[in-house]
């Protein structure tokens, strides 16, 4: 006869769940408890109800009656307000929504909740989510914009953090912050003149004592770019082309972590070595967003990597820049010319490589004479003599023996002066670097880039990562980035009340009218 009744009165699951739930505290034998699931089944059979039984989420009806309890306590101006003004959170449900069984399990508390909890810790840069969880339990604009009751207790810091680490996959948080950028990109606040690209260690969560030393065995493969330049030199000057090499295994040793083997050793700041990452981002130079941000291991250079993150840039907003402002740890031949190919213009600080030559006769100080001939400093003839593998044009002088006895000269031997097989592409590289669209690029990175990190590392604890493995740490730095889009893009939306309208095309039309008064 009760579960008749309470299958007439209730009609949502919400209701019956709580039902059950005081049943279960009222009486607990196992006679009840088994009636009580044939209760549970049979309400189940007879509400017309589709609604997912785990996947639980609050309504916007319930979040609006949650938040007028706040209405004289909240900060209306407060940075969480205006992006709550902003936010298209029923995209974030989708998102959120293929992590949660249909069929099984208990109502979870609304997912929303734990996405911001953990935009609440990024954007005040809050060391752990359980210092998070207390904060939020006494402050009021906090509370309105979880869109809880005053009653209503805040999850527990163990709740979010299975959330982040278990429950939702890691590419759920690449996936939000596309959207965010494609919501500043339909906006118009994105430009596709110039990008900044550059990368910063962040400090690894692990112990720097802790470390064993590991040898791995790589494939090491001969470029075919480059012996394509060796050969083709070589037959100019009628000599056997270089047959390529099989590609073969060599060993490398490594020292690893222990803590976090994913971690790269570097030693950039401590000369002991300590474990860290790389964020590896870019950003455009119109407004500071942030286009991409990629973790590898400390080990991973720039360059490496470059290319591949424009074309995943490229896929998420439909274009490639025209320009991209780069520092001297990507100052590579073979990065320039792939740029070149696309059709990018780059500027690259110079990066002074050390040699051990005598300051009297540096490889700068030599002047090309025709193509194959070179004068040194002291007036020596150097003609071509052969090109290695190794991608560098030899050249000896004219005269055997012209060396000996030259003050600049290391021993009884004639040098040898060696001319890389990507010689043009630097100096193209050089003519940029010293035109005057590359002075005005230079002063680009200061404000760009290297402000992008400051913020990431002064505002919202980026300075070193909160958890270990690479993809828990992308996890970090995709939320902190999509954070610092989110606080320019309200500042951005703000200054339209203003009658600022700061996008790409009000730009244009400003270069235009300076073009034509000009």
């Amino acid at each position: 006869i009760l579960c008749h009744f309470c299958a007439y009165l209730f009609k949502n699951k919400k209701t019956l769940l709580l039902v059950k739930k005081g049943f279960c505290r009222l009486l607990k034998n196992d006679f009840v408890k088994r009636q009580n699931r044939f209760f549970m089944i049979y309400v189940e059979k007879t509400t017309d109800e589709e609604k997912p039984l785990m996947y639980y989420y609050q309504s916007n009806l319930e979040i609006q009656q949650n938040r007028q309890a706040y209405e004289s306590m909240y900060d209306p101006n407060h940075i969480l307000v205006q992006i709550d003004k902003l936010m298209d959170w029923n995209s974030v449900y989708q998102l959120l929504e293929p992590f949660y069984p249909s069929t099984i399990g208990r109502p979870t508390i609304d997912p929303l909740i734990f996405v911001k909890i953990l935009m609440i810790q990024y954007l005040e840069g809050f060391r752990s989510v359980r210092f998070t969880c207390k904060q939020i339990q006494q402050h009021a604009t906090y509370r309105w914009f979880l869109g809880i009751s005053p009653t209503d207790k805040v999850p527990c810091h163990s709740s979010v953090s299975k959330f982040l680490r278990h429950r939702v996959d890691p590419d759920v948080w690449e996936a939000l912050f596309d959207h965010v950028l494609q919501w500043i990109q339909e906006d118009g606040f994105l430009s596709p003149d110039t990008w900044a690209a550059d990368e910063t260690e962040l400090k690894a969560n692990a112990n720097k004592r802790k470390r064993i030393q590991v040898i791995q065995t790589m494939a090491v493969k001969e470029e075919e770019d480059v012996l394509q330049l060796v050969n083709e030199k070589r037959q100019q000057h009628g000599k056997k082309p270089l047959a390529p090499k099989a590609e073969k295994l060599a060993t490398k040793k490594m020292i690893c972590s222990t803590t976090d083997p994913d971690a790269g050793l570097s030693v950039k700041h401590d000369p002991r070595g300590l474990f860290a990452f790389h964020d590896h981002r870019i950003v455009d130079t119109l407004h500071n967003f942030i286009l991409d941000a990629y973790v590898t291991a400390a080990t991973v250079p720039g360059h490496r990597i470059l290319m591949g993150r424009i074309e995943r840039v490229e896929h998420r907003v439909g274009y490639s820049p025209e320009e991209i402002v780069l520092d001297a740890g990507y100052y590579n031949a073979r990065l320039a010319r792939e740029l070149e190919k696309k059709g990018i213009l780059a500027y690259m600080s110079y990066r002074r490589f050390h040699r051990k030559e005598h300051p009297d006769c540096r490889s700068v100080k030599f002047q090309q004479v025709t193509d194959d001939v070179y004068a040194c400093p002291f007036g020596v003839k150097f003609t071509y003599s052969t090109s290695t593998r190794s991608g560098y044009h030899e050249y000896k002088p004219a005269v055997k023996g012209s060396c000996v006895g030259c003050p600049a000269a290391k021993g009884a031997k004639d040098r040898v002066f060696r001319v890389s097989v990507h010689q043009d592409i630097y100096e193209r590289m050089r003519k940029q670097r010293l035109s005057m669209r590359g002075k005005v690029l230079r002063s680009v990175r200061p404000s760009t880039i290297e402000r992008s990190f400051a913020e990431s590392k002064e505002l919202h604890g980026l300075r070193f990562t909160r958890y270990r493995g690479v993809r828990q740490v992308q996890i970090q730095v995709w939320i902190t980035a999509m954070i610092q889009n989110l606080k320019k893009w309200t500042k951005l939306r703000s200054l339209q009340q203003y009658g600022l309208y700061l996008t790409y095309q009000m730009e244009e039309k400003k270069k235009r009218k300076s073009s034509h008064s000009s």
